[in-house]
């Protein structure tokens, strides 16, 4: 190799190790350059972390003078605010802890205030109370103690055999549990009603005040026991006794520590003591009010006594001369007593006669009656035998128009009865198969209802139908209770379970005579020769019979039980008439089947 290119050489291999040289030196000042950074980083964030301990972003951003306040020279923003703590903690309890943390400071201040409440709340308040007393009555204590068989011993004969002490305990019971328990007696007051003394003693309990209305005869037995509503103005005029405080202590809640503030807590017990002081007013108005009343009743009391002993005289005057009409009635009685006795003793075998000849003539008269109902029973059966009996529903099997045109596709189809028919829009018709007679349980092929009239003809649509029997044209039509010429009658009794839910509707038959009345047919109370149909429900349920102590508590009870009776009877009464006068009887769902309605039936606001 020539000597100038081996120098070129060598130059260029200097170079480049000095080049690789460099880069390593550069590589390894970043690598310590980058470990110092991350150090100099986790010191960083770790101071960041401390300061966010004492003062967050968000306080940061607000500004330490908006949070502490100004912070005296050669002091740091948090000892300003411990000097600021200290100095409320010194105005609240009046001294300052030893040094320590400022939780263990709020602490002590709560500690404090809520053993000063708690003492404060354990005095009573020197205030004069002046409570009214109401004499308590004795029976009212028995029933509240449950001691029922010492309340019935005040009964007399009559009310002991009604009202047992298992059957007083049910009434307490059931009083309590409608009324709530009891709280408290709110007063007495007693009236005279005829021969009786009334005592009503009004009680307060949890849901509102009663009278418990106990009536006295005259030897002071119990002959009548029962609640009633207190009236308005006699619980207006208990209303101030109600609403006198009834402690002389202030109720301070102390178990929240949230709540002990200072202020309020001032404020509160002054409001406290003028509610006391309020109220101390209210019951001398109250006392002065009852001494009135009181001096007033007595001085009615003397009057009233006054005009009974002058009553008193002329009563024992009158009893006198009873006595001695008595006297003179009894030895008038004793002298005609035989004859009265021999009088008697002739008109009672006459009476004997007489009932004897009509149990005669009722034996005779019942075995006549008997022979011809047998008579008629044979003649009867032999007349089955020649002509069958007449099918008593065949009235209900009668067309009341035919289908003229029938439009498939739109679901339409004209029928050839019209206004002048007496027909109108929302008539429903079934449809039955022509040239076949209409089966017995109403079931059509089909059911329309009329939503255009002309004079003679109607459209309507059809609301069901089968794709494998479909109308056409001359198919019957028929609504049981519709006619053309003349209103049907009917007569609908007992239960009803319209929605198919297994509960039966309060209101179902009015809504049945409703529907009827719709469209043209008239509702009879009674099955006559002039009932066209009948419709019966289920027979309807008798209620239990209620007891005395159910009809004194709820007096609409037996009005409840009585309507039950009374419709299981109409029931009863128009099944039994429909079979005599043979008159058509139809079950809900026969029914609707023969007004083309069951599909309807189950809508809301089918009824």
């Amino acid at each position: 190799m020539p000597i100038g290119k081996r120098r070129q050489s060598n130059v260029i291999l200097y170079t480049l190790l000095t080049f690789v040289g460099l880069f390593i030196i550069a590589a390894v000042l970043a690598v310590i350059f980058y470990l110092e950074f991350e150090k100099q980083r986790d010191i960083a964030e770790n101071a960041e972390a401390q300061l966010q301990k004492v003062i967050s972003r968000g306080e940061q951003r607000k500004g330490l003078n908006t949070i502490v306040g100004s912070v005296p020279r050669g002091k740091s923003g948090l000892g300003a605010m411990v000097d600021y703590l200290d100095q409320m903690v010194l105005l609240v309890i009046g001294e300052v802890p030893p040094d320590t943390s400022a939780q263990a400071k709020v602490e002590a201040v709560k500690t404090r205030i809520r053993e000063t409440l708690q003492s404060l709340a354990q005095k009573p308040v020197a205030l004069e109370t002046v409570p009214e007393e109401i004499p308590t009555n004795q029976i009212l204590e028995l029933l509240i103690n449950r001691q029922f068989a010492a309340v019935t011993e005040s009964f007399d004969d009559t009310m002991k055999s009604l009202l047992t002490a298992d059957s007083l305990q049910e009434m307490w019971d059931s009083v309590t549990a409608g009324a709530g328990p009891f709280v408290r007696q709110l007063g007495l007051r007693s009236e005279k009603q005829l021969n009786y003394d009334v005592l009503f003693v009004t009680c307060e309990f949890e849901k509102g005040p009663s009278d418990m209305k106990l009536v006295y005869n005259d030897k002071n037995q119990i002959v009548g026991l029962s609640l009633v509503p207190t009236p308005a103005d006699v619980l207006e005029s208990y209303q101030p006794a109600a609403q006198a405080p009834a402690q002389t202590y202030f109720e301070i809640e102390t178990t929240d520590p949230n709540t002990l503030a200072v202020v309020r807590l001032v404020e509160k017990l002054q409001m406290a003591l003028n509610n006391l002081a309020d109220a101390r007013l209210a019951a001398k108005r109250r006392l002065g009010q009852l001494q009135n009343r009181f001096d007033d009743m007595m001085a009615a009391t003397n009057e009233k006594e006054q005009v009974l002993l002058a009553e008193k005289g002329k009563y024992q005057k009158l009893v006198d001369e009873i006595r001695s009409d008595y006297q003179q009635l009894e030895d008038l009685v004793k002298q005609t007593s035989e004859q009265r006795v021999q009088l008697l003793a002739s008109q009672l075998d006459q009476e004997k006669t007489a009932a004897k000849q009509q149990s005669q003539q009722l034996l005779q008269t019942e075995a006549k009656l008997k022979m011809s109902q047998d008579k008629m029973l044979r003649t009867q059966k032999q007349l089955e035998q020649i002509v069958p009996p007449q099918d008593i529903d065949v009235a209900a099997f009668k067309p009341d128009g035919k289908i003229l045109l029938v439009n498939n596709q739109a679901g339409i189809v004209y029928l050839n009865i019209g206004s002048n028919d007496r027909v109108y829009r929302g008539l429903t018709f079934s449809v039955y198969e022509k040239n076949v007679p209409i089966p017995k349980n109403g079931k059509g092929k089909a059911e329309i209802e009329v939503f255009d009239l002309e004079e003679n003809v109607s459209a309507a649509r059809i609301i069901t139908s089968k794709k494998t029997n479909p109308i056409v044209r001359d198919d019957f039509i028929a609504n049981l209770v519709w006619g053309r010429d003349k209103s049907n009658v009917f007569v609908v009794a007992g239960d009803f379970d319209l929605d198919n839910d297994g509960q039966n509707e309060s209101e179902a038959i009015d809504r049945i005579k409703s529907l009827i009345g719709k469209w043209g047919g008239t509702v009879s109370n009674d099955v006559s020769v002039n009932t066209d149909f009948v419709v019966l429900g289920q027979p309807p349920e008798i209620l239990r019979k209620p007891t005395f102590e159910e009809m004194e508590i709820y007096p609409g009870i037996m009005d409840k039980y009585q309507n039950s009776v009374k419709n299981l009877a109409d029931y009863n009464n128009a099944q039994a008439r429909a079979l005599e006068l043979a008159i058509p009887v139809f079950n809900i769902e026969r029914f609707l089947y023969f007004i083309g309605y069951k599909s309807q039936a189950l809508k809301a606001g089918a009824f």
